[in-house]
């Protein structure tokens, strides 16, 4: 036992009147004690922190979304006749060739028109016939004084006009044969059948959408965008889809169209990409993810650790590397990212944040650096 413990012991054993001058000696040599810790080099406690140096990089400021790969020609496929639906070759999904027999209507009616339009041909050939007989037997007539000029022209005119009803007949028969040609349906490419709206035995009506034709060729990736992303004025540094179901299929892509027209019900406009080169893999219907870079400028990110908060505004603490001391500086944000804090200012590069042990750090405060802090 030290010769102090001693002496505080002989005092508290004395009787409570001697105490209280005894009590300011204990005191001294407390005092005495502390100053005698000071005097051995014995430092007050110091907080240890991790901290990380604030660096310039590169901050992409991305924008993302989902669509589908479509054909960028696509035709819609109807008959010009009216007709029941006698026959359907395809179905959605099959890939066509131009000028392939897709369906067929029931073509008797059209074959009935054709026969009275070759009757009537036939009637009429047979009415210019008569009509160039009579003009010339008048003609012969009129050269000889028998007949009058009058009589001559009448005749003339009947013969212009069985030639007239001759042509129109002719023109009747060419449009029954082409509505007999119209009962069968051909697609007018090559493609892939990418909608199918008829069955056998239905009723259509001309102009009526039968199928839906992709065709083959060029490739566009088409989004829903919501209108409120369309309202800046710059344009993209890139853009990159890749295919949802596997990421390690990409292609290069730019704008090709943006849609004039708001769809009202989604508040959303419709917008096409051009896919140069795109993968086998990219089928039409594929789902894709877009991914574009709308700005690249250097910027500080920060962990989220490092946030704290001064006067109700975002903060961090910085040390002072000559002192080893701590400030509490105020930041602005310029966003959020998912791990990141992205500074606008507040913090230069090569200075040291605290992004541990500072949630009892006090302005001035000096602190230690863990080994590991700029690891």
């Amino acid at each position: 036992m030290s010769k102090s413990a001693i002496r505080l012991n002989k005092i508290l054993d004395r009787p409570r009147l001697h105490r209280a001058p005894h009590l300011l000696a204990m005191m001294s040599l407390i005092l005495l004690a502390s100053c005698d810790a000071e005097n051995d080099g014995r430092s007050p406690y110091v907080t240890h922190v991790r901290v990380v140096t604030a660096e310039m990089a590169a901050d992409l400021v991305r924008a993302s979304g989902t669509g589908e790969i479509k054909a960028r020609v696509e035709s819609d496929l109807s008959f010009k006749v009216s007709g029941k639906v006698v026959s359907r070759t395809v179905g959605v999904g099959d890939h066509v060739k131009a000028g392939q027999i897709l369906a067929t209507l029931d073509p008797a009616e059209q074959r009935a028109d054709i026969e009275s339009a070759r009757a009537s041909v036939a009637a009429q050939e047979a009415t210019l016939r008569m009509a160039s007989s009579v003009l010339s037997r008048r003609k012969a007539l009129t050269q000889t004084g028998a007949l009058s000029q009058q009589e001559l022209d009448s005749a003339q005119q009947e013969y212009q006009s069985a030639q007239n009803d001759l042509e129109a007949a002719r023109a009747r028969l060419e449009t029954a044969n082409e509505a007999l040609v119209q009962t069968e349906l051909r697609t007018d490419a090559d493609g892939t059948i990418t909608a199918r709206n008829v069955e056998v035995g239905q009723v259509v009506q001309p102009s009526t959408a039968v199928f839906t034709v992709a065709h083959d060729g060029a490739r566009d990736a088409v989004f829903n965008v919501q209108e409120s992303a369309l309202s800046g004025t710059s344009t993209p540094l890139s853009m990159e889809v890749t295919l949802l179901s596997r990421q390690d299929v990409k292609a290069a892509a730019r704008i090709r169209e943006i849609s004039p027209t708001l769809d009202r019900s989604l508040g959303t406009v419709s917008v096409k990409l051009a896919i140069d080169n795109p993968p086998a893999q990219m089928t039409l219907g594929s789902a894709i993810v877009a991914d574009v870079v709308m700005d690249r400028t250097d910027r500080i990110s920060l962990p989220w650790q490092s946030m704290f908060s001064k006067a109700g505004k975002p903060a961090v603490w910085v040390v002072d590397p000559k002192t080893s001391t701590v400030i509490l500086r105020p930041i602005e944000i310029e966003r959020y990212d998912a791990t990141m804090v992205v500074l606008r200012s507040g913090v230069v590069p090569g200075e040291q944040v605290v992004v541990d042990g500072g949630q009892f750090l006090r302005d001035q405060q000096k602190v230690s650096i863990s080994e590991e802090a700029t690891q």
